[in-house]
């Protein structure tokens, strides 16, 4: 699985890519592989070092996806792989894949794009 980390605060030079197992997938777990992400104000705060919810250097940023189920955990009764996806991480959007609890992933609506709704949850809980 590749990432995209922030090593240490800064501009977008301080962004690397770094390869690292998958999460592992829990009990009520959805494992989405991630088509989009989006870059909202909250991304782009915490990179800077500005954001006061922010994690300390190196974390992986990421409030907002979008992509395909590809395994859902045993208590996981909504999804099933192959489902298109959109999901509010908070941190850890920018990879590949991530596992999030059911209760943060929702079905994309079919006439959005993967690009489209990466960039809804963050502007939707906003407004």
């Amino acid at each position: 699985m590749t990432s995209i980390q922030i090593t240490r605060f800064g501009g977008p030079e301080v962004l690397r890519a770094v390869d690292s197992p998958p999460p592992p997938l829990t009990a009520d777990g959805v494992r989405i592989a991630v088509k989009a992400a989006g870059v909202c104000f909250a991304d782009v705060q915490m990179r800077m070092g500005l954001y006061p919810e922010g994690l300390r250097p190196p974390f992986v940023p990421g409030y907002e996806v979008a992509g395909v189920v590809t395994e859902v955990g045993p208590r996981a009764g909504t999804f099933r792989p192959g489902d298109r996806v959109l999901a509010v991480p908070r941190f850890g959007g920018y990879a590949t894949e991530i596992v999030l609890p059911e209760a943060q992933v929702r079905a994309t609506p079919a006439h959005l794009e993967d690009t489209e709704a990466a960039a809804i949850p963050v502007s939707f809980l906003t407004a």
